[in-house]
């Protein structure tokens, strides 16, 4: 005669679960590699920065540099300046001695 089901019921379960994890593994490893093609395939897709555009950015950023180092002079030189007040103007002269003349 064979085995009593209650001798062999605990082995059929642990046998079962066994079997149920292996499949959730496996089918778990085959979706981690799925999502791994398909990222790669986004990264492959990505639109790629052009040099040419690298380089006008790099142009602009030098530009705003320089004229931010003028404007810092300009401010730097009219500080040492200092205020002045109103002064005569290179054409007053000449507005006077046009009106002298009349």
């Amino acid at each position: 005669m064979g085995k009593r089901f209650s001798e062999s019921a605990a082995k059929k379960v642990a046998g079962q679960a066994r079997k149920r994890d292996q499949a959730n593994a496996k089918a778990r490893a085959e979706e981690e590699r799925l999502e791994a093609i398909e990222a790669s395939k986004w990264e492959e897709g990505a639109q790629k920065v052009s040099k040419k555009q690298l380089l006008e950015e790099e142009k602009r950023r030098e530009k705003e540099r320089l004229k931010a180092e003028r404007d810092a002079q300009m401010a730097e030189e009219e500080a040492e300046l200092g205020v002045g007040g109103k002064g005569r103007s290179v054409h007053a002269g000449k507005q006077k001695k046009r009106a002298n003349k009349h």
